[in-house]
């Protein structure tokens, strides 16, 4: 082989060795999550989906209240529970 080939083999090979050095660190100093955290996420997600389902009920509320049917519901439904998020 030229001396080309083999400087191109050695950075790539250098390289190969930095990126799997670099992965390695990355995966051992990401935070552990805790149990708190996930006990926090559960929470919130659960209020977001209470909050959900109160939006929908309001809206569907407003539907009725107008007196709204097929298409002209659907589009008041969608429109309403998405501009309240």
């Amino acid at each position: 082989m030229s001396r080309i080939a083999y400087a191109l083999s050695a950075a790539v090979l250098a390289s190969t060795l930095s990126l799997g050095v670099t992965f390695a660190q990355t995966l051992m100093t990401a935070p552990a999550t805790t149990a708190t955290d996930k006990a926090a996420a559960k929470q919130k997600k659960a209020e977001e989906a209470k909050m959900k389902k109160q939006m929908t009920a309001d809206c569907t509320k407003q539907a009725k209240e107008q007196k709204m049917t097929g298409a002209a519901r659907t589009k008041f439904m969608k429109d309403c529970t998405s501009k309240t998020m």
